[in-house]
């Protein structure tokens, strides 16, 4: 078995679509001008590990993704983060696989169904985790499959899938810290090894939270080409509305130059001026939460990049007692999520650091509860000893980071719907064309939207047992409760 390349100079830079056949020798896959293609093995993205040797599927931290021949068969690899995906075909007769669901569909001449009402419930059972999301995504043929975290396998014996190796055990603090400090610079050393056709830079981002402070602290000494930060935070209480509102300070610059780097200060909301690939973020998630990076990924570039960011964090180093512990990456909201269609486009491979190691999560909680932290810990709501000890530790002083919890998405309303006029009248036009929306609804779904941003952040039943600030309602959920074994719950509308 043998890769047969094929450069398509009108493919997104990043993307790769393989069709496989069994007693066929080669494996032809048609990529774009920034895939790494090597005799044995190809690779959009990163690893820990040597690049010339190729073992990406061996790897337990990977960002991109690629494939690997062995032993007359191929191991196509995924990410190690839930926020990329591969796609796949259950034919095995003639086996498709891509990094894109458009290509894949596309390289199918097949199609998703528009009148599906089952997309956002497939979308949101990422956050289940690994080993409890939905993998079928409907088309118009069928089917095809979604894979997260696994790696494929197609040989003689068909397809099957393989988890990554595990991550050693953290018994302590100090092995947690050499681990993540090994990966980080392994997975820079990778992904500028000499050895590749193109180099990649490395950016990062940086807010007040914990989780990019401590990544950059660990990262700041193999150097870091660009860090952005974006000085405002998202509205109160509030999904964008696209009116102005109160944002707090996330300015991330003074941390920056604590560790030694430079901070480039982006908006976010730079969208709202210049939107030219907003498509492709709506390719990649109904509930798109991921405007807020839109300025990065508008930069022009010769070459692609490796962006770091720190979702998931908020799992990772979790506090609370309560908390479920286990090692399958489900996730609390889609962020990160949305920008999987858009990096291939932009030639971008986005590393959500806090996915490595992650599959040791129950040994990250102990850890965090342990005596040993107790001088990094902070006994309040937003509190999480280990990344806080990481940077405090490289030089930054406490009170600059993890005061309050904040965020930079673009949390838009219910029903999502494009943002941009030419855009929205393109999907409208659509919608109407199948059948699947009204002119009444059209203009309706602005007051549908204002009314689902009250019930989400203001509606009576959010306070069901707080009977001095709405007592007249609290008296009635209560009497609902006793009549009707529940309380009073508000739905929000059209969310399908």
């Amino acid at each position: 078995m043998q890769f047969a390349y094929r450069l398509i100079e009108d493919f997104p830079p990043l993307a790769w679509v393989a069709t496989c056949q069994p007693g066929v020798e080669a494996v032809v896959i048609l990529h774009g001008r920034f895939v790494e293609t090597l005799p044995h093995f190809f690779v959009e993205g990163a690893w820990a590990g040597n690049f010339a040797e190729g073992q990406i599927h061996n790897a337990d931290t990977v960002f991109g993704s690629g494939g690997v021949l062995g032993d007359g068969a191929v191991t196509f690899v995924s990410c190690t983060a839930t926020t990329d995906y591969l796609y796949h075909s259950d034919d095995v007769k003639h086996f498709v696989i891509a990094n894109s669901l458009p290509l894949l569909l596309a390289r199918l001449g097949d199609a998703l169904q528009p009148a599906c009402e089952d997309y956002s419930r497939i979308n949101m059972s990422i956050l289940d985790g690994i080993h409890d999301f939905i993998s079928g995504i409907p088309t118009r043929k069928g089917h095809v499959r979604r894979v997260l975290h696994s790696n494929v396998h197609f040989g003689p014996e068909g397809i099957s899938l393989a988890e990554k190796p595990l991550p050693p055990g953290f018994p302590q603090f100090e092995e947690y810290r050499g681990f993540m400090q090994n990966r980080i610079g392994s997975l820079f050393a990778n992904a500028r090894d000499p050895a590749r056709h193109m180099p990649m830079h490395i950016y990062s981002t940086q807010s007040k939270g914990y989780d990019s402070t401590a990544f950059n602290a660990l990262a700041a000494s193999y150097g870091i080409d660009k860090v952005f930060t974006s000085p405002a935070s998202k509205e109160n209480r509030s999904f964008y509305l696209g009116i102005s509102s109160d944002q707090p300070n996330d300015d991330g610059t003074a941390i920056c130059m604590a560790l030694g780097l430079i901070c480039t200060p982006i908006d976010r909301l730079a969208f709202k001026s210049q939107l030219v690939n907003e498509h492709y973020y709506w390719a990649s998630l109904d509930n798109n939460q991921d405007l807020n990076l839109n300025a990065i990924h508008e930069q022009e570039t010769l070459r692609p990049f490796l962006l770091l960011t720190g979702f998931f964090g908020d799992v990772v180093y979790g506090d609370k007692g309560d908390e479920p512990i286990d090692s399958y990456f489900q996730r609390t909201d889609q962020s990160g999520l949305g920008l999987g269609e858009l990096r291939v486009h932009c030639g971008f491979v986005q590393a959500a650091v806090p996915y490595i190691g992650a599959r040791r999560r129950p040994d990250l909680f102990r850890i965090t509860h342990s005596d040993e932290m107790g001088p990094w810990r902070l006994n309040n709501n937003y509190d999480r000893p280990i990344p806080r000890r990481i940077a405090e530790e490289a030089g930054v002083p406490r009170e600059m980071f993890g005061q309050t919890k904040l965020a930079s998405i673009v949390h838009l309303p219910s029903p999502n719907v494009p943002v941009t006029a030419a855009l929205r009248s393109e999907f409208f036009g659509y919608l109407r064309q199948q059948g699947l929306i009204s002119l009444a609804g059209i203009l309706l779904l602005p007051f549908v939207q204002r009314l689902n941003n009250w019930i989400y952040w203001d509606n009576p039943s959010r306070y069901f047992y707080d009977r001095r600030k709405h007592p007249l309602l609290w008296y009635f959920s209560y009497a609902c409760a006793r009549l009707f074994g529940k309380p009073l719950l508000i739905r929000m509308l059209w969310t399908r």
